[in-house]
């Protein structure tokens, strides 16, 4: 035990705040990828936005993976209720591409790599923005493409490089631009008009939303292309029945499960209650990292809780950390875990899976259940794994539909067992 204890122990990254620029909650909480955790393949920032400002000035793209710009409002489970803001994004394949995105709703924005994206402008704030830009990458270093002597040349910077600055970016084309500096007002978003859960899952021919129609405009939105539609997603309302430890109603991006142009999966629930999550299990097409922290997005440092996480080589013999703090923690590929057990609730937290794969999937035991029982060894049992996940998992009401664990069927299941 003492050996899976120290095999693991750099797995673990324990969040510190840190101070965050201006038109932010003067803290924020960030994942540096492999600075903080050896090895990893993503970095998160935990930001607030609360005025009016401009964010990227200028159009860049991340050297080595795709990046998601998760743009909530900021209070959790509630992104919806929560949501009174206006954000304008430009992004596209090449600099003579660019277009304008208008989100005027809780909205996912997938950034394919080597896609540039900026300027950023987050037009209205009257409502707080909960935002967490995350690149699938060992780090968020990122080039851009600057004018050196009358001649474009590009140059890649850290993120945290204030070098950049000193070098002026050349000109770059907006496809759609209409000259709208704003498009809606104060309060012009419903959120029970929100796309549901079940209206966001991808059936055969059927592509995901970019805009929905929650907002009420002054102006159309511009038209996007089709390519750059496909990257912006409308966040879905889910309406969830698992009871107290997962309040409703909740967002989860469920990778192509809702998102045609996913490669990623996270979830952003919050836990109330003391609860066991999943069984033990691993992951075989992507690495996973598990984000622990206060449910405030304003203040993620409230945490007053116990969680413990085993994790190991095997089904058997894992070793257990108990987290008390704001935490992240890398699962590499076929590392066994859980199940996770939320412990000493004294304050909701928020947790987040995030998996590096198009579908949320897992691999546990199974029984073995074609054995003779006539054979020498009638207790003899195989190990026998089984795959479960978003793309194989059918709705129990609607055979042709997706699952999007919503829990309703829960209670059903629970008498079901029982009748057995």
């Amino acid at each position: 035990m003492a050996e899976m204890e120290k095999k693991y122990a750099d797995m673990y990254h324990t969040f510190k705040p840190e101070p965050a620029g201006p038109g932010y909650l003067p803290e924020k909480l960030v994942f540096r990828g492999d600075k903080d955790i050896p090895g990893a393949r993503m970095t998160a920032g935990f930001l607030v936005v609360t005025e009016p400002h401009v964010e990227i000035p200028e159009p860049i793209y991340h050297n080595d993976a795709d990046t998601y710009l998760p743009i909530f409002g900021g209070k959790l489970p509630d992104v919806f209720d929560s949501w009174d803001a206006e954000v304008h994004l430009y992004m596209g394949p090449s600099l003579d591409k660019m277009e304008k995105v208008v989100i005027t709703e809780p909205t996912m924005v997938k950034i394919p790599f080597g896609w540039w994206h900026g300027p950023m402008e987050f037009v209205r704030v009257d409502k707080p923005i909960f935002y967490q830009p995350m690149v699938l990458g060992s780090n968020a270093d990122y080039t851009k493409m600057v004018d050196i002597d009358g001649k474009p040349r590009k140059m890649t910077f850290s993120i945290e490089d204030e070098d950049a600055k000193n070098f002026k970016s050349v000109p770059w084309t907006v496809i759609n631009e209409d000259g709208v500096k704003s498009y809606t007002d104060k309060g012009a978003y419903d959120p029970l008009k929100a796309p549901t859960g079940e209206e966001c899952i991808l059936m055969e021919g059927k592509k995901s939303k970019p805009y929905s129609n929650a907002a009420a405009l002054k102006a159309p939105k511009p038209e996007l292309t089709e390519e750059t539609a496909a990257q912006i997603l409308a966040m879905p309302r889910e309406i969830t029945y698992w009871g107290e430890w997962c309040p409703c109603p909740q967002t989860y991006y469920r990778g192509r499960i809702y998102h045609e142009a996913a490669t990623f999966d996270i979830g952003f629930q919050l836990y109330c209650k003391a609860v066991d999550a999943e069984v033990p299990h691993f992951h075989s097409s992507g690495e996973e990292y598990l984000f622990f922290m206060g449910a405030d997005p304003s203040n993620p440092m409230d945490f007053d809780c116990e969680i413990e996480l085993p994790m190991g080589d095997g089904p058997e013999g894992m070793a257990s950390k108990i987290i008390t703090s704001p935490t992240v923690v890398r699962l590499p590929p076929n590392t066994w875990h859980a199940p996770i057990k939320f412990r000493k609730m004294n304050k909701p937290v928020l947790f987040q899976a995030a998996y590096t794969a198009p579908y949320w999937g897992v691999i546990q035991l199974g029984e073995d259940r074609n054995y003779d029982v006539n054979d020498r060894n009638p207790h003899h049992r195989k190990k026998v794994y089984e795959y479960m996940g978003n793309d194989t998992r059918m709705c129990r009401f609607n055979e042709k539909q997706p699952c999007n664990i919503c829990g309703k069927c829960f209670g059903n299941i629970e008498k079901e067992d029982d009748a057995d």
